[in-house]
């Protein structure tokens, strides 16, 4: 029998092995399709405290992901880099709202490895990003975070988990879980096992529990810069970015959108496409198209269910036990570590008094 049967391999999943795996529990993972196939591999790429969340005043949210974010970039120096992003500013009044927002955040990221933010001189911007429309620009501000190769931290953290004698399964989907007072038997659609836990992490496709929202990104061949952008779309005033992708390529995005639809089925859309595209020309003397587009992908983000707008949800997560059964919903792949490590305690809790 084991004592942890884990649903789900994206970064929560093997996350999870990992920390279950080094606590003693004889642990086993099944993932319906391969290692990070899911949200875990189509993220914005970057490791960061959130900087937006600051307006909701989410300040512990934010301040967990610049301690997260540092971990990373020390635990895993290949895969995730210190990323130089520019901001610019349209008012005086955002002047100085950027101004403290950023000394804010910096203050939160106590002990960074990071430079601190700074203004800089309109000049300087146009030479980190040559296609940047400044204009109309009062200020621009230069600020660091992560860049990140996301779904190789999955895989990183997978093979760690292995060798701390977790079983990790690809290309077998759960179809049952039924429990008894001293077990729960699982049933994919290759074996029976029997387990004294198990943990569902399976992001949107847990729908009792999630309010996925769909984030759509494009890359591109043009808008090539080292230095990444925050910017607002004036249309309805969501934050976008434009992250350096791989050596001559860019990724622009994302949509956040609540999705009520299959998550199997989930894509972009024409009007995915034209929201970024419009969204870009905004701010980019170098107009493009969708002959310009050479990638895209779409994830969803498993957001705690709830009624709100999707930019309205809180990014933290939730926890919900039904008897040897965990769920865990929400929260933000850098914070993974921290997420698992309040997950696998609970569960080492739990199995410790029964």
């Amino acid at each position: 029998m084991y004592d942890v049967c884990i649903i789900g391999g994206g970064i929560n999943g093997v996350s999870t092995a990992l920390q279950c795996s080094e606590q003693g529990f004889k642990t086993i993972l099944f993932e319906q399709k391969y290692l990070g196939s899911g949200a875990s591999s189509k993220t914005s790429k970057l490791a960061h405290g959130g900087l937006r969340y600051l307006e909701n005043l989410e300040f512990d949210l934010v301040r967990e992901s610049l301690q997260e974010r540092n971990r990373l970039l020390q635990e895993y120096p290949d895969m995730v880099k210190p990323l130089p992003f520019i901001f610019p500013v349209y008012t005086t009044f955002n002047t100085i709202k950027m101004w403290a927002g950023l000394k804010l955040y910096d203050r939160l990221a106590k002990g960074s490895q990071m430079p601190k933010s700074k203004k800089v001189k309109i000049s300087e911007a146009t030479a980190m990003v040559p296609w940047l429309k400044v204009a109309d620009v009062k200020s621009v501000f230069q600020y660091y975070d992560a860049i990140m190769d996301d779904k190789g931290l999955v895989i990183r953290i997978a093979n760690k988990a292995r060798e701390k004698s977790a079983e990790l399964y690809s290309e077998e989907k759960v179809i049952s879980c039924n429990e008894s007072d001293n077990y729960v038997q699982v049933k994919t659609n290759k074996r029976k096992i029997k387990c004294k836990v198990v943990i569902n992490v399976t992001g949107a496709w847990n729908t009792e529990l999630t309010t996925p929202s769909k984030g759509v990104h494009l890359i591109t061949n043009k808008l090539i810069s080292n230095t990444a952008t925050i910017l607002i779309n004036p249309k309805d005033n969501r934050v976008f970015f434009t992250i350096p992708y791989k050596t001559d390529q860019t990724i622009i995005g994302t949509t956040d959108d609540l999705y009520n639809g299959n998550p199997d089925n989930v894509r972009v859309e024409n009007c995915d496409r034209a929201y970024i595209i419009n969204a870009i020309n905004e701010f980019s003397t170098e107009q493009i198209g969708i002959s310009d587009i050479v990638g895209e992908y779409v994830g969803l983000r498993p957001l705690s269910k709830s009624d709100k707008k999707a930019g309205e949800i809180s990014r933290d997560f939730t926890i919900k036990q039904t008897n040897r059964i965990f769920s865990m919903v929400g929260g933000k792949y850098t914070t993974h570590r921290a997420m698992c490590e309040t997950l696998t305690n609970k569960v080492h809790d739990f199995l410790q008094c029964c």
